[in-house]
Order: structure tokens, then sequence, then C-alpha cells
């Protein structure tokens, strides 16, 4: 079956006031919050959008950064599972698939490939219906996704919503993954305070917490508190890799 977008000159006047609400927003959360109202307008209530770095062709680290409007409980679950290791939907988007990956490749009939407590927990949430799409990003270090869950209970449902709205919803997703990938964005995805953003700026100079404290009049201690709580924000353990993930997603300009 073809989902293809199709012609966009004669899109839905629904995506047309979704591109100008878009660009009323002023943060990468209130753009999000647009698109999942949106979503959920088409019948796709649950979504995550999903950037993770790569090099050479690898993925450096699989935990995503990531938006999400899931509960908390199945975000806490899926991250303490380290699910980002064991999802199909993940292993799509990082071997560089183009083409988009509906669920049920693996919720309906899952090979012996599919980790059995993933495939559980996932019937037991109620994500068996929906879509992972993958989104090309201007940095080529970095790999760009987003899954949307279907509100639709039996495969006949589904079928008939991705043949009317699916084209819609990824004309919406496209239009914000647009907005969002630019380096001063993308640092909204991290929430660095300014004084984080000063040390971690430091630390790729090569500079010691002793040479930081000096030249931002702050005491070793702050300064090694700022870059703990950056490396944290970064789901990093140490300095090193702080500052090269950092660098992957252009976070460390002025």
């Amino acid at each position: 079956m073809n989902y293809s977008m199709g012609n966009l000159a004669s899109m839905d006047s629904n995506l047309i006031q979704f591109t100008q609400g878009l660009w009323n927003c002023s943060s990468v959360q209130s753009r999000w919050d647009e698109l999942t109202k949106f979503a959920a307008h088409l019948g796709f209530e649950k979504g995550a959008y999903i950037i993770v770095p790569r090099v050479e062709g690898r993925v450096d680290d699989r935990q995503p950064v990531c938006l999400s409007n899931h509960s908390l409980d199945w975000l806490d679950h899926y991250n303490s599972n380290h699910y980002y290791f064991k999802d199909p939907g993940m292993d799509h988007l990082l071997s560089g698939q183009k083409q988009d990956q509906l669920w049920t490749d693996y919720t309906v009939s899952p090979t012996e490939k599919v980790d059995q407590d993933f495939f559980c927990d996932l019937n037991s949430a109620g994500l068996k219906y929906g879509v992972t799409i993958p989104l090309e990003c201007t940095n080529n270090h970095l790999i760009g996704g987003a899954s949307f869950a279907s509100c639709e209970s039996t495969q006949l449902g589904f079928e008939s919503q991705m043949v009317a709205k699916y084209p819609i919803l990824k004309g919406a997703l496209e239009i914000f993954h647009s907005y969002v990938q630019e380096p001063d964005t993308l640092s909204d995805f991290f929430g660095f305070s300014p004084r984080e953003h000063e040390c971690l700026l430091w630390l790729t100079a090569g500079r010691t917490n002793k040479e930081i404290a000096h030249i931002l009049s702050l005491s070793e201690k702050t300064v090694e508190h700022h870059i703990k709580r950056a490396c944290k924000k970064l789901h990093v353990t140490n300095r090193t890799h702080a500052v090269a993930r950092a660098m992957t997603f252009q976070l460390l300009s002025p």
C-alpha cells in the first residue's frame, strides 16, 4: 500500500494553519506541542521526535535526544530497560533507511529477532499500530526521525487512517523538522544554562577547571558543578565525551 505525500501544492487547509501556528511559536517545546495537537486531530495521539549522533556511519550513543508526549511511566520504563537498544524502530532509523516503517512489521507477527519483553510491553501499552519516519538532517553527523502511534485498534482501521491522514501528518512533521534542526535550536533540547554553556566552551579549548574558574571569576567547585550538570544533560559521564557529543550536535558556538 502506498502512503506517499502526493501533491503538497493542494495540501489540506489545516496543514496551512499548522504551518502558520509554528511560525508564531518561540521555542522547540511550543512547536512540539503544536505538532502533537495536530497529530492527535489526525488520530495519532502519541509521538516522539528523535535525534541521535552518528560517527562514520555508525551510532556513537544510542540513547536519543528526543521530544515525546508519551506518558512519563512509559518513558521511564523504556529508558530504564534500555529499549533503545532493542527497538526495531530505532534500528530502522540507525541503519540509514529512507522509507517509513510500519510498526505492524514487528508488533503483529514479530520475528525471532524482536525482543519478547519489548514486544509484550508494547502491546500492554497499546502501541500496536503506528509508524516510524526517518528524517534527513542538514547536519550529516546526526540521524533524525519520528514515530507516531495510531489510535486505531484494528488493522483495517489503521490502513484506512494511513491512506487518508498519514500524508498530512508527514507533511506537518517535515515542516516541524525544518524548524528545529538548526544549531541554535538544537541547544534547546538540552536546556543548558548560560554558565553551563560557557564552561563547555572553555572545556573545548582544553582549559582546566582552575583556568575556567579564573576566566569566569567563579570558584573551582562552582565550575565543577556546572560541568557535572552539563554532562548529565548530554547523557554522558565524563568531560571528553561531553565535548565530543556537544561538538557533534554543534552546540558550542559562542
